[in-house]
């Protein structure tokens, strides 16, 4: 393979570097910080560091014998470095984080950009000091802040750098509490968040300003500057908000149904601010610098402005990831151009995610950051060949071609990832793709024109035809949703089961190649793996029905799944609600597809083949569940295997037993502390096992279990 023959050693040290820093880094995740297990990572770095120093004085660089061995002591430091870098930040560790101190109010400034979703304002809050008995304290650390907002009055004008004093009334993040929920705990964690606080307007006051790094405020201020020249030239609410989230990375006014579309149709790579845009940013810079290609000072001099330029836009659009990815590879291969060198991309790859992991290790955490790289590597190593064996003459069906491969080896790197992520595939990809494409970049570069065109004429001839444009593109995508299948749901798979798929892939592509029948049975074993693996988990859930009570605080909702049926029983007014959408599907989804998953509200009746609910009763096969919260009023006794008792029912245990008789009772989050330890109480003085939902995992039972 002539692709792979030229990939030397020699050629991609940067590899080498980043699997040892990768290597430091998941131990790092893996184990639990411990301040005497980061003491001692500290001491095995000096050593180390010392014995590389050591060598490389003694030997002089003359005695090659030794190479290997100053090369074991470098990759082994970057291991650790890797190590502790991923747990410096982590309140175990970090002897200055605001959490250690008892305090009554806390200092801050806003870290971020606030982001207002219906009546909340939220945002990160790097806290400076802390306010307790022994006066004012520096510390370090950030928190989750979300104000709620009254109305639209009561708003406060908060941005970036702002100072704040808040009550020291936050609390640790909870994990989740329900199968297939969002692990927000994670999330935040690896932006180095632990903690969150929930505040009114009222309780915050602002008193001071430009806090945060300047040269952040600057670029912040000047999208929003941006962005208020598109609300002036784009009305339609939809059009700006992609515009803005497209071109500026600004998300603020992007709504879920927007959103959604995007990500049906395997098109919302084209909302992330990535490899592309950078790419137009260096094309805009590399055509008007034309003039600077005439000797080695010149280019040396554009490539410092183009530097400048493709940094500049990486600050304006947040230093997401994927941005920083593209910016970091597309500076590599610049500096390989101005130096005459010639630039071998796997390295540039590692380099960049060398670097970017060095700085922030956490990003190997970050979904977009893996789904970036993946789609990167997918496209250098699978994109060649695809044109390799496929070659087409024409020159007018050539770019097309080219493009569709673009997008499969895309797709194929980044696929099986975004599914084990996010449970769907887009079956459409293809089309949506091709036909999104050239709208897309269409949508950039008018963009780009209208922010440097002063106001006039033609400004609003510009904004009138991006935003025609957006609608266009918009109306497009959600068309192709509308498509039969366009969205294959509830795909849920292990990590293993992807890294099968992974290698299924590789090995299918190497045997093509290579013409290789070991690599044939190597791709057959990983194809046999995944079929037995999915057939074993068709095989679990078709047996029985399960019920799950959810924890979702004082709410309710029961989710109960047969075969290829599922229903939802809930307080919460429809499917949609926003609750049910992030804490239950997920967990229907895994069983049956979102067709044929029925609602049913409190206090309504249903009948059916499967399922009867009558007075907060719920007959599902053989399993009997009463919902119970003091209101109904029962004649005779009932007998269920689970009661779920809510909103504090006043009722004595013993007039409760006069009532229904049950196998187990739940607690939910409707009842406060001290009627969960009285009923628990009771119940377990009589034997009945108790389960509470309150700060604990949601409750799963089958039919036919005790």
């Amino acid at each position: 393979m002539k692709q792979l023959s030229r990939i030397y050693r020699g050629h991609i040290p940067f590899v080498r570097f980043l699997l040892a820093l990768l290597a430091g880094i998941a131990v790092g995740y893996a184990i639990t910080p411990q301040q005497p297990l980061y003491i001692a990572a500290w001491m095995m770095l000096v050593i180390l560091a010392a014995s590389f120093v050591c060598f490389m004085c003694f030997t002089k660089l003359r005695q090659y014998g030794h190479y290997a061995t100053m090369g074991c002591l470098a990759l082994s430091a970057l291991a650790v470095i890797g190590f502790i870098q991923s747990w410096h930040s982590d309140p175990e560790i970090d002897r200055s984080h605001f959490s250690r101190y008892e305090s009554k109010a806390l200092v801050g400034y806003i870290a971020d950009e606030p982001l207002m979703r219906g009546e909340h304002l939220r945002f990160p809050l790097a806290v400076t000091r802390v306010y307790g008995e022994d006066g004012l304290v520096d510390v370090s650390g950030k928190l989750m802040l979300t104000i709620r907002i009254q109305d639209t009055l009561s708003v406060p004008m908060l941005r970036y750098g702002d100072e704040l004093v808040i009550p020291a009334v936050y609390r640790e993040v909870p994990p989740p509490y329900n199968p297939g929920e969002l692990n927000y705990q994670r999330y935040l964690a690896n932006k180095d968040i632990w903690h969150q606080a929930y505040l009114q307007a009222d309780e915050t006051k602002k008193i001071g300003t430009d806090k945060g790094n300047p040269l952040v405020a600057q670029a912040l201020a000047v999208r929003q500057r941006m962005v208020g020249k598109f609300s002036r030239h784009i009305a339609h609410e939809d059009a700006l908000s992609v515009a803005s989230t497209l071109i500026l990375g600004y998300r603020a006014d992007l709504s879920e149904t927007l959103l959604q579309a995007f990500s049906n149709t395997g098109t919302i790579h084209v909302l992330s601010v990535s490899g592309m845009h950078v790419v137009i940013v260096f094309w805009l810079f590399s055509k008007l610098f034309w003039w600077m290609n005439r000797n080695k000072g010149l280019r040396i001099a554009k490539f410092m402005l183009l530097l400048t330029a493709i940094w500049g836009y990486a600050l304006l659009t947040g230093f997401s990831p994927s941005v920083l990815r593209a910016a970091m590879m597309t500076s590599f291969v610049m500096a390989a151009m101005a130096l005459g060198q010639r630039n071998r991309v796997y390295n540039s790859i590692a380099a960049s995610a060398f670097f970017l992991l060095l700085y922030h290790p956490k990003f190997i955490a970050d979904v977009g950051f893996q789904l970036s790289y993946l789609a990167v590597l997918g496209i250098v190593f699978l994109y060649p060949v695809l044109q390799a064996a496929f070659p087409v003459a024409n020159r007018f069906a050539r770019p097309v071609l080219s493009y569709t491969w673009l997008s499969i080896a895309a797709q194929t790197g980044a696929g099986p990832l975004a599914t084990y992520y996010f449970h769907q595939f887009p079956l459409y990809f293809l089309p949506a793709n091709l036909l999104v494409v050239l709208p897309a970049s269409g949508i950039m570069y008018l963009g780009f024109a209208l922010l440097l065109l002063p106001a006039g004429p033609l400004a609003a001839w510009t904004g009138a035809v991006l935003e025609t444009l957006i609608l266009m593109v918009n109306r497009l995508l959600s068309d192709i949703e509308s498509l039969p299948m366009a969205s294959i749901r509830g795909i849920w798979m292990t990590w293993w089961q992807s890294l099968l798929i992974y290698f299924s892939l590789l090995t299918a592509v190497l045997a093509f190649v290579m013409r290789s029948k070991r690599l044939v049975y190597g791709m057959l074993a990983c194809c046999l793996l995944l079929a037995f693996s999915a057939f074993s988990a068709i095989i679990q859930g078709s047996h029985g029905r399960e019920v799950t009570i959810f924890n979702v605080g004082r709410d309710m909702v029961i989710g109960l799944v047969s075969k290829g049926e599922a229903w939802i029983y809930s307080d919460r007014p429809a499917m949609d609600d926003r609750t049910i959408r992030y804490s239950a599907l997920p967990k229907l989804e895994a069983h049956v597809p979102m067709p044929a998953i029925g609602f049913v509200p409190q206090d309504s009746s249903y009948r059916g083949q499967q399922l009867y609910i009558k007075e907060s009763i719920i007959q599902f096969g053989n399993l009997r569940l009463m919902v119970y919260d003091g209101s109904e009023r029962y004649t005779g006794h009932v007998h269920v295997d689970i009661l779920l008792l809510r909103n504090n029912p006043r009722i004595a245990w013993e007039k409760l037993t006069e009532i229904v008789s049950c196998k187990r009772l739940l607690l939910d989050g409707s009842n406060s502390d001290s009627t969960i330890r009285r009923l628990k109480g009771a119940a377990e003085k009589v034997g009945i096992p108790v389960y509470v939902l309150k700060n604990n995992f949601a409750y799963s039972q089958r039919d036919g279990e005790g």
